[in-house]
C-alpha cells in the first residue's frame, strides 16, 4: 500500500520536473554568474 503512493509521487515529481526542467537551469546559471562576478570584484578590490 505504501508502494503506490510512493509511484503516484514520482510520478507528479517527474512532471514536476518536466516543467521547471527550465527553471533550474536559470537558476544554476544565476548562482554561476554571482560566483563569477564576486571572483571578478575581490579581484579587481
Amino acid at each position: 500500500m505504501l508502494e503506490k503512493p510512493i509511484v503516484t509521487s514520482s510520478e507528479a515529481a517527474s512532471a514536476r520536473d518536466e516543467k521547471a526542467s527550465s527553471l533550474m537551469p536559470m537558476l544554476i546559471a544565476g548562482l554561476i554568474l554571482v560566483v563569477i562576478g564576486g571572483i571578478v570584484v575581490m579581484w579587481f578590490v
